[in-house]
């Protein structure tokens, strides 16, 4: 029972390891499309286009949604280096492991709650 339990976590997290390499290379993509690196927007599903419109609100200078924009490539990099970490020190100690688990969903979550959030304000 043990041995499944731990099988399950580290393939959770091995998931949740691709889950965020994948949104961090397609906004990646989405700002080497905004930098003028690529002729056509072959990834549509960056989060630029959202974050220009919602920060359009409070009608701010230019730079600051391609600030906010970079922000959100380095935490999703953030994110992502945590759950790689997390994945493959899953062999320490229980509790170590278990505290860096914890710390890459607090971090993941806080991500999540500040996009949603913003889609929010959109809508």
């Amino acid at each position: 029972m043990v041995l499944s339990l731990i099988f399950f976590k580290r393939t959770l997290m091995l998931f949740w390891v691709l889950w965020w390499l994948a949104a961090f290379l397609t906004d990646l993509g989405g700002a080497m499309f905004q930098l003028g690196w690529f002729s056509e927007n072959w990834l549509p599903h960056s989060i630029y286009p959202y974050l220009v419109k919602t920060i359009a609100l409070y009608d701010p200078p230019q730079f600051l949604a391609r600030l906010l924009f970079a922000g959100i490539i380095c935490w999703l990099f953030l994110s992502t280096v945590f759950f790689v970490r997390a994945v493959f020190t899953s062999t320490l100690r229980r509790d170590v492991w278990i505290a860096r688990v914890n710390s890459t969903f607090i971090n993941s979550l806080a991500l999540w709650l500040a996009i949603v959030t913003a889609d929010q304000v959109v809508k």
